[in-house]
């Protein structure tokens, strides 16, 4: 049976913020190449083919758009009614098998009870989240996708990324 926890506007936030993703870039390159194709298609095929392309462009974009906000609403489920439950912190790997710019995907081994529950990122924010030694988690069964760590409800969520630091070296 799981509990029923109320959901405040603060945690509401929070939670949305830590599921946030920049822009995501299937719309970026939708738009990039989708509408100087369409253009070219409304110039060689006609009308009706462009409005179909046109209409593909929209359903993509709706549908990258429902995957986003659909991950949060299944996070804010899983503190309402999750259980909460005790994790800790065991290591932290580098895949370098996927890179984003360079930077190798981060995972993060968590313990809860005595299943290891792997958590893969490229974030700093969920590497800062998951990186205590021992804290509060929420599960739920209908989503055992999501793992809520309590920490970001009393850490502070950069809602901007750090600018990259820059280093400069001087001979004397």
């Amino acid at each position: 049976m799981s509990n029923l926890r109320l959901l405040s506007d603060e945690q509401s936030n929070r939670i949305r913020l830590f599921y946030k993703t920049g822009f995501p870039i299937g719309i970026i390159f939708m738009l990039a190449f989708g509408i100087p194709l369409t253009i070219v298609v409304a110039a060689f095929a006609g009308i009706i083919a462009s409005v179909a392309m046109l209409l593909l462009i929209a359903g993509g974009i709706y549908l990258i758009v429902k995957k986003r906000s659909k991950k949060i609403t299944h996070a804010l489920e899983v503190y309402e009614y999750g259980t909460e439950e005790d994790i800790y912190f065991d290591s932290i790997e580098l895949n370098y098998n996927y890179q984003v710019n360079g930077r190798p995907q981060q995972i993060i081994n968590i313990r809860r009870g005595s299943e290891l529950i792997q958590v893969k990122t490229f974030s700093s924010k969920v590497c800062d989240a998951f990186s205590l030694p021992s804290q509060k988690a929420y599960f739920y069964d209908r989503y055992p996708e999501i793992v809520l760590p309590s920490s970001i409800f009393y850490t502070t969520i950069n809602d901007k990324q750090d600018p990259p630091q820059k280093t400069r070296s001087v001979s004397i």
